[in-house]
């Protein structure tokens, strides 16, 4: 009877040891993420997992809609680049100015339509005008792939977001050139300063880039009032452009550079900088006027920022990683004429006089200087109406 009990003791244990090391049961909440690839940590595999679906969903919704103010030749090259990556369309809606978008977006958002993913345009025009409506969502969530979240990956040693919320990314740093000239009609060496503007022979042959609006012209204004001159000088200086240079504003970016190219104009005072490098690829007559004004760097139109719903919300973070990638800003930076915001990109092809030099002393586009303008928008109103009667 001992050794039978002993015996069932034994296949007692046994069935118990047997049924520990057996399967466990499934999770009840939430399914068990897989095992991570052999030779790479568990971390990595995380993000893959993540950027995987993500990606996978992006191709079920198939496009991404981008409302823009990037120039042709950009979009051009973005559309099939990105669609031969993902299998993903492109929509560009593109607007001549930031103003306008700023419009759409508002009057869509009134009829409860939510019909953009990404906003590409200036930082002025997503945190001067845009951020304040409540318009724009983070960017910072949004980003996945570990080159775009690698600090070695870009000049400013981290992601080049605009403000601290990480609302505007920037993907162009180039160095603003603010005075271009006809040169048929202006001599090279001619012109070294805004000062200069106001001399005689140039009554009747100005054109300047609208300052009332978010763009280069407001840009231009507030940096000769809030970082060099002083608001009183940088006054009377717009004061004396109109009354005494009868200078001409425009507010179509594209007519402003044509004007000059054509010879309406001899000098363009605050060109729209990606159409700089366009109009010289074409060979028109126009050059670039070295002033000693220009110390600033800025993301011109070339910044993005997201609304705060989507209606392709995984195609929007496909796409938004994709531009910060050295693939995708590689195709942006060469198309724009301007160097990017990566570390590791070429500027080969880009004119030299618009990458910044490391060493040299410049005027970034922080947010505290973007709050500025738009004091100067209303500030240029009221002296462009006083100077005009």
């Amino acid at each position: 009877m001992t050794k039978l009990m002993t015996w069932f003791s034994l296949v007692l244990i046994a069935g118990l040891l047997l049924a520990a090391c057996g399967p466990a049961a499934a999770p009840v909440a939430g399914p068990t993420p897989p095992p991570a690839k052999e030779g790479k940590p568990a971390v990595q595999a995380d993000w893959e997992q993540k950027w995987n679906n993500v990606l996978a969903e992006a191709r079920k919704e198939g496009t991404v809609s981008v409302y823009i103010l990037w120039r042709p030749e950009t979009r051009t090259a973005l559309t099939p680049a990105f669609k031969n990556k993902y299998g993903i369309n492109v929509e560009f809606t593109p607007f001549s100015r930031g103003s306008d978008l700023l419009a759409k977006v508002q009057a869509e958002q009134r009829a409860g339509l939510f019909n953009a993913d990404v906003f590409g345009a200036g930082n002025p025009t997503l945190l001067v005008t845009m951020k304040p409506e409540n318009l724009l969502g983070s960017l910072k969530p949004m980003l996945i792939l570990p080159e775009v979240l690698d600090p070695k990956g870009w000049r400013a040693g981290n992601v080049p977001f605009t403000d601290e919320q990480g609302l505007a990314i920037s993907l162009i740093n180039v160095t603003i050139r603010t005075m271009v000239y006809n040169t048929t009609l202006v001599k090279e060496g001619e012109i070294t300063s805004y000062e200069d503007l106001l001399k005689p022979q140039y009554k009747g042959k100005l054109t300047l880039n609208d300052p009332t609006v978010t763009g280069s012209g407001n840009a231009a204004i507030t940096h000769l009032g809030q970082a060099l001159w002083g608001e009183q000088k940088a006054v009377d200086f717009l004061r004396r452009l109109i009354r005494e240079q009868e200078v001409v504003i425009q507010r179509d970016n594209r007519i402003h550079m044509e004007s000059v190219a054509r010879g309406k104009y001899a000098i363009a005072l605050a060109p729209l900088p990606d159409l700089i490098a366009e109009f010289q690829q074409v060979g028109a007559p126009i050059k670039i006027a070295m002033v000693k004004e220009d110390n600033r760097i800025t993301a011109a139109a070339g910044a993005m920022g997201v609304p705060t719903k989507f209606p392709h919300p995984n195609a929007a973070i496909v796409f938004v990683n994709w531009l910060l990638s050295k693939d995708g800003q590689t195709v942006f930076s060469q198309s724009w004429g301007n160097p990017g915001t990566r570390a590791d990109i070429p500027v080969e092809g880009i004119d030299p006089l618009f990458v910044p030099v490391p060493g040299q002393k410049y005027y970034s586009e922080s947010e505290e200087a973007l709050a500025a303008r738009g004091r100067w928008l209303e500030l240029a109103k009221k002296v462009i109406e006083e100077a005009s009667r």
